[in-house]
């Protein structure tokens, strides 16, 4: 990006913040502090438009594939198309053994959307089903 198209701004934060930023800066490889505050002003905006609506999450989906070439965006689309039929399956399976209302079902997805948000999906399926996830 041209730099006639962005704008310079002043931030004032604490020493210790400071510190951890650059530690992180450093361990993640981002270049400077520009491009890391840049990167998590942009985040936060998208996770708080995740909150009230669905579109955003396949906006940034469609732009990380969009830097990706070739034969690696074939094999990304082939493990999402494989992903989505699996859990195709495994949603017939839970509608036909259940009967849930439309009140239970949008009670189920807010809570899975902050669950995912809270781990960043780093989550394993026996933890759920011996209930040590939803305790934390």
């Amino acid at each position: 990006m041209d730099s006639e198209d962005k704008q310079r701004v002043s931030l004032y934060l604490d020493k210790e913040t400071v510190k951890t930023v650059d530690v992180f800066i450093k361990k993640h490889g981002y270049r400077s502090r520009n491009e890391f505050f840049e990167t998590a002003a942009k985040n936060l905006i998208a996770d708080s438009t995740l909150k009230s609506s669905d579109d955003i999450l396949s906006d940034k989906l469609a732009k990380a594939i969009e830097n990706v070439s070739g034969d690696n965006v074939k094999a990304i689309s082939k493990g999402l198309f494989r992903y989505a039929v699996q859990l195709e399956m495994m949603m017939r399976v839970i509608a036909k053994t259940n009967h849930f209302t439309d009140d239970d079902l949008e009670d189920m997805r807010r809570e899975a959307v902050n669950n995912v948000r809270r781990t960043r999906g780093k989550i394993k399926l026996e933890d759920i089903a011996k209930g040590w996830y939803n305790e934390e």
